[in-house]
């Protein structure tokens, strides 16, 4: 697989224009839902916790990066491959301090340690938990691991929009019309250990479907 840190020296010219030309127009797209859109919160604001992991479904990156324009304070875990070099950058420009390569199937194991590493140094990071190809909001194990091996909880967040159209593609990801109103729900802040790590894995995903007791 062709990844963003081994693209051919003869293909750079057109990767880096690609990726930059196409990582702005998100950003701008993203500032645009930000200053747009009315903004709502529940649940126990963030600022009351000094680290979290941040877990939301692949179909809620849309409305995430529209309500997390300044992202200074993360890391994040993203997927190595060439074409995912505008996420990066869109990352990069929200303030995003570490990208550490990798994802299930491709040096994920490798990128999750570095992300403890960071975690572990203070910082915070958001995960889209069933990325990055599906199945479809199922659940998988990197927040939870996080958690257990840093003592840094993981908050899910829930994103509602009043008005929105879904891609094509396994997560139809949402992606909210400008004017429009942004949900955010927040879940309690959840430490995970061994011995309640199926019972928060199975809470987690209730939580993030509208599930919870």
């Amino acid at each position: 697989m062709t990844r963003v840190d081994n693209v051919p020296l003869t293909w750079r010219p057109l990767f880096y224009l690609y990726g930059w030309a196409f990582g702005l127009l998100l950003y701008i797209f993203s500032w645009t839902l930000h200053l747009t859109c009315r903004i709502r919160w529940q649940g126990t604001p963030l600022r009351q916790h000094p680290h979290y992991i941040l877990a939301i479904w692949h179909e809620s990156l849309v409305p995430f990066f529209g309500v997390f324009i300044n992202m200074s304070d993360q890391i994040w875990m993203n997927h190595p491959a060439w074409y995912m070099k505008p996420i990066h950058i869109l990352l990069r420009l929200t303030g995003v301090k570490h990208i550490c390569l990798g994802s299930s199937g491709n040096s994920g194991r490798e990128a999750l340690s570095n992300v403890i590493t960071f975690l572990r140094e203070g910082y915070n990071t958001s995960l889209a938990v069933d990325g990055p190809a599906g199945p479809y909001r199922e659940l998988k194990p990197g927040c939870l691991l996080m958690s257990r091996d840093t003592g840094v909880p993981v908050i899910a967040l829930r994103f509602e929009c009043s008005r929105y159209w879904r891609l094509g593609g396994w997560d139809r990801k949402m992606v909210p019309y400008p004017f429009s109103t942004i949900t955010v729900s927040t879940s309690e802040a959840l430490v995970v250990t061994d011995e309640n790590m199926q019972d928060y894995q199975d809470q987690i995903t209730a939580w993030l479907n509208g599930e919870e007791a």
